[in-house]
């Protein structure tokens, strides 16, 4: 038996580093701009699993001198400072983005289903690694060596991808559940106002 991050493999897993699955590279840094039609992603547009909306944006003339620094769907992105331990998976909606600084991309190879990773990236061992082996105090920063250098636990293609299917639709709840809490909240607090100020009544 192999032991790894995630405890015990059985027959027929490996472990490998990450940098033998994935291609590794660092946000690009450049400014947005409040008119720019190409979205580029930040570490606050990465939550737990998978990105949020509002992101900044850049020109196209911009975007077009950053080709190397384009999402695809599939991609895996690692928040590098702060957040250590945040990461998202790339999905169609955001195919084409542009990465900023402060974010590490990761393209998975054929040897690892990018659901499967994003979900790795979640397990509570190898996010307790990550914050173990993150420099500084104050500001906790993963550096992409430091990344590349982590184990992942590798189980068949087969079984790697029904792992992923299975977890991403719980994020998929997850998610609508998210949306309905923000979007009653804003409700609440566009209606707490005009009640209180006798503008709204309340039906009896």
């Amino acid at each position: 038996m192999v032991t790894s991050l995630v405890g015990e493999l059985p027959p027929g897993w490996r472990q490998a580093s990450l940098e033998e699955v994935c291609e590794f590279r660092a946000g690009a840094a450049v400014r947005s701009s409040a008119k720019g039609p190409v979205p580029l992603l930040k570490p606050r547009n990465v939550a737990d699993g998978w990105l949020t909306e509002g992101p900044d944006s850049i020109s196209e003339a911009a975007a077009a001198g950053l080709p190397g620094y384009r999402l695809a769907a599939g991609d895996v992105v690692c928040v590098r400072t702060g957040g250590v331990g945040r990461h998202a998976m790339v999905t169609r909606e955001q195919d084409g983005w542009i990465f900023g600084n402060g974010v590490i991309r990761l393209r998975h190879g054929d040897a690892v289903d990018p659901s499967y990773l994003n979900h790795y990236l979640s397990h509570p061992s190898v996010r307790d690694w990550m914050k173990r082996n993150a420099a500084g105090t104050a500001i906790p920063s993963l550096s992409m060596n430091t990344l590349a250098a982590m184990p992942i636990a590798l189980p068949p293609l087969e079984v790697q991808r029904s792992i992923g299917q299975v977890l991403d639709a719980f994020n998929e709840k997850i998610q609508v559940y998210e949306r309905i809490q923000r979007t009653t909240a804003q409700l609440r607090d566009t209606l707490l106002p005009l009640l209180m100020s006798g503008t709204a009544t309340v039906a009896e």
